[in-house]
């Protein structure tokens, strides 16, 4: 009988920290970058948790700047940000066709991504 293996995973784990591809100027995708407002779905969706004094947007420029980010990178954007704010983290994700176009959450502590400290 043969040997069987799974195949090769392509792409990058998700919720998985990852340094930045090299030349990458963080300050130019945050003023790129713009935030979209998402409604869930789900009663079971935690609130939003800003920080007073902030919105979401200026939390998404921080997470591009200074926090963690996530690939796989898609037409020079990470699909992946998170901001940390004490025990709260926020995960922006890139959402539909437009090109530095990110949506919001928080995340439950069981759902933070590997690497984030």
């Amino acid at each position: 009988m043969r040997d069987i293996r799974p195949p090769e995973r392509r792409r990058e784990r998700r919720r998985t920290v990852t340094e930045p591809p090299a030349g990458v100027d963080r300050e130019a995708l945050a003023r790129q970058a713009a935030y979209e407002a998402w409604e869930p779905r789900s009663a079971d969706t935690l609130p939003s948790a800003v920080p007073v004094g902030r919105t979401q947007e200026e939390l998404l420029r921080a997470a591009l700047t200074e926090g963690a980010l996530g690939g796989p990178w898609e037409r020079d954007f990470p699909r992946y940000a998170w901001y940390r704010t004490g025990d709260v983290v926020q995960e922006f994700r890139l959402a539909g066709a437009d090109l530095g176009r990110y949506t919001g959450y928080t995340l439950h502590p069981s759902e933070w991504p590997e690497g984030l400290a």
